[in-house]
């Protein structure tokens, strides 16, 4: 039997009251929020999915993404990992009470994303699947259209500006744009940010520097508590102007062991960053759950 090995950081968000006497800040550095951290033992959670909290998982698929997102009784996959863990996804999801899912979000049509997804698919009900405008022309995104054919989703192209709810969870997509012309597929990625309450998530795919900048230019509301590290710790992404942007409290890096995409550079700019750095090649999957306010961290092994 696998063990599971639970830890919870308990982030604080300590609310910063200003005088009225103080300089001409915006509003956003007036709430700019502070954590305290604490480590804890804790069990594992014997109700699944309450509804005043939004947990997401950062599932350990090795070298790929998949993640969970659950609010209440609703529930939302954002990719799938490889195709060898889709199995994997699937148990997760079972496990952890998920019968349906409200979305299942395909950022990019890379393998290591969506290769897991006709899997679940074919297993889990699912209402709506969001994908980009980009093609990619492998068997594993091949199957995964087929999938989504069989399925009786309803399918979507989201870009910025879009906007959805998950329970009481407010999900905005920041990235792509319908004018995007990049080389690259995994700059196509679907950008969302995830607001529970006073918390809120980055969830950025592979998107790679060049993305970074454009939503530097823009007027994406960025600064998140949590950030999903993208292109699974690569230097090709996550440059420290970006990072000051989103300021993170935590980031989660999902990466397989002996991962060759993970750079020292970028686990520094992380820590010069003040992040709290997660990953999965280390810790298995992670459990982020939110009431709101507090963020507690679980891991499983």
């Amino acid at each position: 039997m696998t063990m599971k090995f639970w830890l919870v950081v308990l982030l604080t968000l300590l609310v910063l009251l200003l005088v009225a006497c103080g300089g001409n800040m915006s509003t956003e550095e007036m709430n700019a929020p502070s954590f305290d951290i604490h480590v804890r033992a804790s069990p594992e959670p014997t109700e699944h999915n309450p509804a005043d909290l939004l947990s997401v998982h950062f599932i350990n698929v090795g070298e790929g993404d998949a993640i969970l997102l659950v609010q209440g009784s609703y529930a939302m996959l954002v990719d799938g990992g490889p195709v060898k863990m889709g199995a994997t996804v699937f148990t997760h999801l079972r496990n952890h009470g998920v019968e349906r899912l409200e979305y299942v979000v395909a950022t990019h049509p890379f393998t290591d994303h969506v290769g897991g997804l006709p899997y679940v698919l074919r297993r889990i009900e699912t209402r709506n699947i969001l994908l980009p405008l980009v093609y990619h022309d492998t068997p594993e995104y091949n199957t995964f259209l087929i999938a989504v054919e069989d399925s009786d989703a309803e399918v979507s192209v989201p870009f910025a500006g879009h906007t959805f709810t998950l329970g009481d969870a407010e999900i905005t997509v920041l990235s792509p744009n319908p004018t995007d012309e990049w080389e690259n597929r995994a700059n196509y990625s679907i950008i969302v940010r995830v607001v529970f309450g006073n918390n809120s998530f980055l969830l950025t795919g592979d998107a790679m520097r060049e993305v970074e900048a454009s939503l530097l230019d823009s007027t994406a509301h960025l600064s998140s508590d949590v950030l999903k590290v993208a292109r699974h710790g690569a230097s090709s992404a996550t440059t420290s102007g970006f990072l000051d942007a989103v300021n993170p409290a935590i980031a989660v890096i999902s990466a397989g062991e002996n991962n060759s995409f993970l750079s020292q550079e970028v686990l520094r700019r992380l820590d010069n960053a003040g992040a709290y750095v997660f990953r999965t090649d280390l810790h298995g999957s992670i459990i982020i759950t939110s009431d709101g306010t507090t963020l507690a961290v679980s891991v499983e092994q």
